[in-house]
């Protein structure tokens, strides 16, 4: 009960889906808490966690374990700077490129921006950048700005020679890049979050949204489409891209970057004719749970593993009523977390309706979620053979070979959808 209770006051202070991280996850950390504080009964330190805010702070930080590094998806980067050499500059020649990157974490991101910046030719004068996290611990680190090898991931040697020192404490940044980085503690959730502060041309908010809650994750995007200035940009997660559709932000399509581009008037597909980002049920009307992260699991169903359409029912007969339900079930699954169960629903409910259209279409959202996309793309394919003209299922298989780097046949098929709306 005492646990349930503090997952319920994580979701309301920072919007963290029990279900994202699991609640073995979240149990670990209370009893280490716990047990550093002293404290063997779960209830009493509930009690002093809602008495301290100190120790609600060191909670947060036992829960948020970074995971970053120097030029993490270097794609981005490269992206950054070509838009800053070829449009940006040329608009803007004495103007202040302001940057946002959230949640910073231990600060490699942020500070990779401002290199990335300064390779691009731009005068740390004409930059701006704010890093905001949560965690005061995190922030420390990034202030400090001394890293160890394991934040060079992917990186040859001249950059780490190029920009830090070698000390004993671990390798330091030089004073140049680290100067022009602003951080500070706040909460991209608060709706009050940066309020009054100038929009920036850039932000990078990237594997944040996945750990929220459905209602949080919509609170959130509208936060971020009140911080990207007019034309600007949004870098996000790949997860995570899913959950921009029906929002001011359009879709870059390039190879590998994930970045979305603020044009509230601009009247694309997938902004006029997506499912609608603020229902929260798992239906095929929504694809929020898209971003939730479970691995698959080994033993799920023939179906999903070998994507065949006449394999013989796993379950022979059927109650009628289980049968009428087993669907509605699996969304309702879905919209919990529990991806594994949902895909074996929607397989038992394909052996019983071998030609839904919508089960093929949930179990291929399912299917994503997991990270299964070659399933996800023979799911999609088959709701399409069933209905040729089906928009929903197009956009899923359009948006999951741009996903893939195909983009070749996803703009075949974004022409194929265009086609349909004139009709």
């Amino acid at each position: 009960m005492a646990q349930s209770v503090i997952e319920a006051l994580l979701k309301s202070k920072i919007g963290l889906d029990a279900n994202s991280i699991g609640a073995d996850a979240i149990a670990s950390v209370i009893y280490q808490r716990m047990a550093d504080c002293g404290i063997t009964d779960i209830a009493n330190y509930l009690g002093k966690l809602q008495a301290s805010s100190q120790e609600w702070e060191a909670l947060i930080d036992s829960i948020i374990v970074p995971e970053t590094w120097f030029f993490r998806e270097p794609e981005s980067f490269a992206f950054l700077k070509h838009y800053v050499l070829s449009e940006w500059l040329p608009k803007n020649p004495q103007g202040i490129l302001r940057v946002l990157s959230v949640p910073c974490a231990t600060g490699e991101e942020a500070y990779s921006i401002a290199i990335a910046l300064l390779e691009a030719g731009l005068n740390p004068a004409n930059i701006h950048i704010d890093a905001v996290d949560i965690s005061n611990k995190c922030l420390v680190k990034a202030q400090r700005a001394i890293y160890h090898q394991y934040s060079f991931r992917s990186n040859s040697r001249s950059f780490q020679e190029g920009y830090f020192q070698a000390t004993e404490a671990g390798y330091h940044l030089c004073e140049q890049v680290k100067c022009m980085v602003n951080f500070l503690q706040g909460n991209l959730v608060d709706t009050d979050f940066l309020l009054g502060t100038p929009p920036y041309d850039i932000v990078f908010c990237r594997n944040l949204l996945i750990y929220f809650d459905s209602a949080t994750k919509v609170h959130t995007i509208r936060i971020l489409e009140r911080l990207v200035n007019p034309q600007g940009f949004l870098f996000v997660g790949h997860a995570e891209a899913w959950l921009l559709f029906k929002t001011q932000f359009v879709s870059v399509r390039q190879d590998s970057v994930v970045a979305h581009r603020k044009s509230p008037t601009c009247e694309n597909v997938r902004k006029n004719h997506h499912p609608n980002l603020q229902k929260q049920d798992f239906s095929s009307k929504n694809i929020d749970v898209l971003n939730k992260r479970q691995l698959p699991n080994k033993n799920h169903s023939k179906f999903a593993a070998q994507g065949r359409l006449n394999l013989p029912p796993q379950n022979p007969i059927l109650p009628k009523d289980l049968k009428i339900n087993l669907l509605e079930t699996a969304r309702n699954l879905a919209n919990q977390g529990q991806l594994n169960e949902a895909a074996k629903l929607c397989n038992d409910y394909l052996n019983q309706n071998q030609v839904s259209i919508e089960a093929y279409l949930l179990l291929g959202q399912v299917q994503q979620a997991m990270a299964q996309n070659e399933q996800a793309e023979q799911s999609f394919q088959k709701a399409i053979y069933l209905q040729p003209t089906h928009e929903e299922a197009l956009i899923h298989l359009a948006l999951l070979r741009e996903h893939q780097g195909n983009n070749g046949s996803a703009n075949i098929l974004w022409q194929r959808i265009h086609r349909l709306k004139k009709k």
